[in-house]
């Protein structure tokens, strides 16, 4: 009689085994430890740059009067932002600790550069003030999550690149409204001047209404929390 010839499954992976891909929990494709390692502190050392910076920054702006060291300030907030997202595209690392000082030092230096601007008449008080009041909105979520055990909700990429687009007008509204002497041919107001106010506030106003929409997301995101998840025992331990 002709002879049945089934398909062999699969051998599934077992721990038991010695199968290098459960072994630890890792993808035996990964190198063990090289990335996890040595990413996070690359991202935070960027994220430490921007919250120094920001006070330097606010110097420069409202005392001091320094041009080159203000836009110096304005452009390695750019640069290290995008390294940080550069890094996390290329997933070397995604740390919760690393991920959450990314976005408090965007935060910070967002805050600072917004006052320096509001205090120098580059940006109006009513606009200025949708900055802090986004943040209000933010940290008014943080009993509500405490109390489902939950310390901050997931970064939300709408809110990163909201981050871009308000570091990216900075430098633009401040040439715009710093240097109009030396630009000057003539004209009333300059074409250099006009097209760093077009850039400069468009960037601006994507980067106030990005925010405000990520804050709606994460407001979706925190009721949602509350409606699935119960209320936590007393006692009981914080879920990241």
């Amino acid at each position: 009689m002709p002879r049945l010839v089934t398909k062999e499954s699969p051998q599934m992976p077992n721990r038991r085994s010695g199968d290098p891909r459960l072994q630890h929990g890792r993808d035996a494709r990964r190198p063990q430890g090289s990335a996890d390692r040595n990413q996070p502190v690359l991202g935070k050392l960027l994220s430490i740059l921007r919250l120094v910076y920001a006070p330097v920054m606010l110097w420069a702006v409202m005392i001091a009067g320094d041009d080159t060291i203000a836009l110096s300030a304005f452009g390695l907030a750019i640069v290290t932002d995008l390294l940080d997202s550069w890094l996390n595209r290329k997933q070397l690392g995604s740390r919760r600790s690393g991920e959450l000082l990314d976005v408090v030092a965007n935060t910070v230096f967002v805050l600072a550069a917004t006052l320096a601007l509001w205090q120098i008449d580059v940006i109006p008080w009513p606009i200025a003030l949708l900055v802090p009041l986004r943040l209000v909105g933010l940290l008014a979520m943080i009993p509500a999550l405490r109390s489902r055990g939950v310390r901050t909700l997931p970064v939300h990429l709408l809110g990163k690149v909201a981050a871009f687009c308000m570091l990216a007008s900075f430098p633009l509204l401040y040439l715009s409204h710093d240097i109009p002497e030396t630009l000057d041919l003539g004209l009333e107001p300059s074409l250099p001047i006009q097209v760093a106010q077009a850039f400069g506030w468009a960037f601006a106003l994507w980067g106030i209404l990005l925010l405000w929409w990520s804050l709606v997301l994460y407001a979706q995101e925190a009721r949602r929390l509350m409606a699935t998840t119960p209320p936590l025992e007393k006692g009981g331990a914080t879920r990241a």
